[in-house]
């Protein structure tokens, strides 16, 4: 994993199972939209079927943690995990408590650097929500390009609707996904 270095805030480890039952120090999302980001009310059963399921050959995740006092504050993963195709789908996910505060950026440029460096990946895939405004603000900055778009059933049926970010199928609510991509060429062009 990369080194410590006084200019980063965060580092990456793998998620061991102790770290997962920190997930229960985590603060909830009061938008219900990002309700199933909410990992602080998990049972000890539901962590343990969480980390039994990012534990496997085709999934790669770390624990975000704070250089200055090693809080467990977000975790990465890398789904559809491909050492032979060279590329991986992200996921990424902060406790409430530490959004909109440069974590998410400071995460993103060590994962990409161990990515496309050390694992020698060539493409990173990601889904995200198009209400997820935060978010895609990120994934631009980066440097992330719109590739297509998709739509999901939506895991909280109980939200306000709003046709600019859902749509409806029969009596069920779909988010609109927006994929997206990133290049280590198109990465290195915009970051170095």
């Amino acid at each position: 994993m990369p080194s410590n270095s006084e200019k980063k805030r965060v580092y990456l480890e793998r998620i061991t199972r102790p770290t997962a039952y920190e997930l229960k120090n985590w603060a909830d999302y009061e938008d219900p939209r990002l309700s199933g980001y909410n990992y602080g009310n998990l049972s000890d059963f539901e962590i343990n079927f969480w980390y039994n399921s990012i534990c496997t050959p085709r999934k790669k995740y770390f624990a975000v943690k704070r250089y200055e006092d090693d809080r467990f504050i977000g975790f990465v993963g890398l789904k559809n995990y491909n050492p032979l195709t060279k590329k991986a789908l992200l996921g990424i996910v902060f406790d409430a408590n530490f959004v909109s505060l440069g974590y998410g950026y400071d995460t993103m440029l060590v994962l990409l650097d161990y990515y496309f460096n050390d694992l020698k990946f060539k493409v990173m895939l990601l889904e995200v929500n198009l209400f997820n405004q935060r978010a895609l603000n990120l994934y631009r900055k980066l440097g992330f390009k719109e590739t297509g778009f998709n739509s999901e059933l939506f895991e909280n049926q109980d939200i306000e609707f709003d046709d600019r970010y859902f749509e409806m199928h029969g009596n069920m609510i779909y988010s609109k996904i927006l994929k997206m991509k990133l290049t280590k060429d198109d990465y290195y062009e915009l970051h170095s």
